[in-house]
C-alpha cells in the first residue's frame, strides 16, 4: 500500500496516521459516532481492543487522525477487501468522525481527500467504499459533493 502518511494546511490543521498515543481518543470518537449514529452503547473494554489491534497492526488497516493545534478533533479508518474481479484492493472507509465544535469546518473533505490520494497513487488499489444509514441524508449529500456514487449493492450481515 501506498505510503502517503501527512497532509498539512498550515492554516488549520494537519493530517497524520494515528498511532497508539491516539488509543483513547478514537475509542472516544467511536463511542460517541455509534451512540450518535445508531444510538447504540459499545462494550468499551471490546471496542478499546478492538482499536488497538488495528493501531498496532496496519494489516488490518490504517487510521488517520486530524490535529488542530496538536489536539486530535478527527477521524478516519479504513480497511481492506480483496476484488478478484478488479484485480485490486478496495478501502472500506469506516469509523468516521470529527469533533462537534469542529464540524462544518472541511475536515472530513480534507481526511477523505487524504485518502483518495492514497488510492489514486496506488495502482493496486481499485477504488473506496463506504457504508451510510440509509436515512442518513446529511452524510449521502456529504459523499455524493465528494465525487462519490450510490451503488447498485445493499448490505447484508450476521452478526455472533
Amino acid at each position: 500500500m501506498s505510503n502517503i502518511t501527512n497532509y498539512e494546511n498550515e492554516t488549520f490543521g494537519k493530517i497524520r496516521k494515528a498511532e497508539i498515543r491516539d488509543l483513547e481518543t478514537v475509542v472516544k470518537f467511536n463511542y460517541n459516532l455509534a451512540k450518535e449514529t445508531e444510538d447504540k452503547e459499545l462494550d468499551l473494554e471490546i471496542l478499546s481492543k478492538g482499536v488497538k489491534s488495528i493501531l498496532t497492526d496496519s494489516s488490518k488497516g490504517q487510521y488517520y487522525v486530524y490535529e488542530v493545534d496538536n489536539k486530535v478533533v478527527g477521524q478516519i479508518m479504513y480497511t481492506y477487501e480483496w476484488s478478484d474481479w478488479r484485480n485490486g484492493t478496495f478501502l472500506w472507509v469506516q469509523s468516521v468522525y470529527v469533533d462537534a465544535d469542529y464540524r462544518k469546518k472541511g475536515i472530513y473533505k480534507k481526511l477523505y481527500h487524504n485518502i483518495k490520494n492514497i488510492c489514486d497513487n496506488d495502482e493496486n488499489i481499485a477504488g473506496i467504499r463506504l457504508y451510510v444509514e440509509k436515512e442518513n441524508v446529511n452524510a449521502k449529500s456529504t459523499y455524493k459533493s465528494l465525487g462519490m456514487c450510490e451503488c447498485n449493492y445493499h448490505m447484508y450481515e450476521y452478526e455472533k
